[in-house]
């Protein structure tokens, strides 16, 4: 573990405690697997309504003919959906990586000061 001696004191105890729990980590970084989830659906929307785009346009009905505009307008929708689900996936998961990251620092932001106030 890395060098605690000019820590303060509240930290050591805090790091003392966390060494001594013994506790697995679990999964690490769930967060990371739903940002590479939210990724991918935004690419594979971004990709399916772009084909469904390139379908509709490029297909001109002949005479007796019947095109299927009906199909690849719901592909198209389905792929943008797809894509703002998969933004939103990907915006709500890394502010909650960073604010979890921002709270743990507040926290022992004011405990240090608490500390320092309460003269320990």
């Amino acid at each position: 573990m890395s060098d605690t001696s000019n820590s303060s004191p509240r930290l050591q105890e805090f790091q003392t405690e966390v060494d001594s729990l013994k506790v697995t980590g679990g999964k690490a970084n769930p967060e990371r697997t739903w940002v590479i989830i939210g990724a991918l659906l935004m690419i594979a929307g971004i990709v399916l309504s772009i084909i469904s785009y390139a379908s509709i346009s490029s297909s001109a009905p002949l005479k007796g003919q019947v095109v299927f505009t009906d199909d690849y307008t719901a592909l198209g929708t389905l792929g943008l959906v797809l894509a703002v689900v998969g933004a939103a996936l990907f915006i709500v998961m890394s502010l909650r990586r960073y604010f979890r990251f921002w709270l743990i620092r507040l926290i022992f932001e004011q405990r240090e000061q608490a500390d320092r106030i309460a003269g320990r």
